[in-house]
């Protein structure tokens, strides 16, 4: 699931002109946009309308008007998003912000896997010259079916900042149960003389129709000889998104979040309201997930058993058929009913039917027999992010 809109971070004010990573974020992004896109995948786009009040940290609060459109790519092993952002503030000052990432499964085994990634961004803040940076780096996961972990490092470079290379150390943990997700990080920052700890947490409720994220983090430690005063204490977020409908939702958020050196953002408090447009994709699943950053999933062979599901049909209108011989009801949802349960009627003794709208393609979808867990029928298969979370792959011809 897309994250609500959040209020511009800027960076640093001072940010001395350096083309080469504006060069460098332009080629990211050509080589996402160039990479073999694998058939069970999905391209979904947003455009997020908000509202906020902003303060940054030694400023003054103002009034801010935000559009950031997006769009983001995945399949079964590489993801890649891309965001714009643009900020218009009540003094008639804006910035321009650009970003890209991308992140690949590329080796291990059902419980370990390797992951690399990567990201850039370039932002210009009214008349002062445009900063970016190029970050690169690994992830190896551990897998459970309702708990894991992964150990992260990071570095790259960044066009305005102090003289080093940066490094991040991050080790996590995670936990899921039913549709709520909990994870714990600690990361270690090293980026010249300026030097800080990260303890964060964070919990996610994944549902229908309406998707809470609420993150809390402190920095008890912090050093950097460029500041008398470097930020060191509590920090937290709350978002809210609200699904109106497939095409249309609503996103609500406030809190604080630290200055980030290697990304170039400063600490800010904000509070924000926006309109989501979705003009493109299908309906994301409601599986729960921890969506900060690029996370990747995992995906097994179709299953044999279980009930097992048939698609009839040359039209948009298909027939959904699932053998079943021992449910008193079977319901199915996906990305084509919004991911409302829709219930199936009893044919024979076996078999249960319904004819819903479908659109080719690579749909997501589940089914549940007589209100149990919705699972993923026999014949379709299965794919699982990083907490545990299943969801069938339906293509349709």
């Amino acid at each position: 699931m897309s994250s609500p809109p959040e209020p511009v971070r800027t960076t640093h004010l001072g940010a001395r002109e350096n083309r080469s990573y504006r060069r460098a974020a332009l080629l990211l992004v050509a080589a996402l946009a160039g990479s073999a896109l694998p058939a069970a995948a999905q391209v979904e786009g947003w455009v997020n309308l908000a509202a906020s009040v902003v303060e940054y940290d030694g400023f003054l609060a103002s009034g801010a008007l935000v559009a950031a459109p997006s769009i983001r790519f995945d399949s079964h092993r590489f993801s890649a998003s891309g965001l714009a952002n643009l900020t218009l503030f009540e003094s008639g000052n804006s910035v321009v912000q650009l970003q890209a990432s991308s992140a690949w499964l590329v080796a291990g085994r059902r419980k370990l896997r390797f992951e690399l990634s990567g990201s850039a961004g370039v932002a210009s803040y009214a008349s002062e010259s445009s900063s970016g940076h190029l970050l690169g780096g690994g992830r190896l996961h551990f897998f459970g079916e309702q708990a894991g972990g992964w150990l992260a490092l990071t570095t790259g470079q960044a066009s305005d900042g102090p003289d080093g290379v940066p490094l991040e150390l991050t080790g996590a943990v995670w936990h899921i149960r039913n549709r709520v997700a909990w994870v714990g990080t600690v990361t270690r920052m090293s980026y010249g003389p300026v030097k800080h700890v990260d303890l964060q947490a964070a919990v996610r409720l994944a549902g229908p129709r309406l998707d809470v994220e609420a993150r809390l983090g402190a920095r008890p430690w912090a050093r950097d000889t460029g500041l008398a005063d470097p930020f060191t204490g509590a920090y937290g977020e709350v978002n809210i998104v609200i699904t109106l409908s497939r095409w249309t939702g609503l996103s609500f958020g406030g809190g604080r979040y630290a200055p980030d050196p290697v990304r170039q953002m400063l600490g800010a408090k904000y509070l924000g309201v926006g309109l989501r447009l979705r003009p493109f994709g299908p309906s994301p699943p409601r599986v729960p997930g921890y969506t900060s950053g690029v996370l990747r999933g995992r995906s097994i062979p179709a299953s044999s058993e279980g009930p097992r599901l048939e698609l009839t049909g040359e039209t948009e209108i298909r027939t959904f058929r699932v053998i079943a011989p021992d449910a008193g009801a079977v319901e199915i949802m996906g990305d084509f009913t919004d991911w409302v349960p829709v219930a199936l009627v009893r044919k024979e003794a076996a078999v249960w039917e319904v004819s819903l709208p479908v659109t080719p393609g690579v749909h997501r979808m589940n089914l549940r027999l007589d209100g149990g867990p919705w699972i993923v029928p026999a014949g379709l298969r299965l794919e699982r992010n990083e907490f545990g979370g299943a969801v069938g792959l339906l293509v349709v011809p």
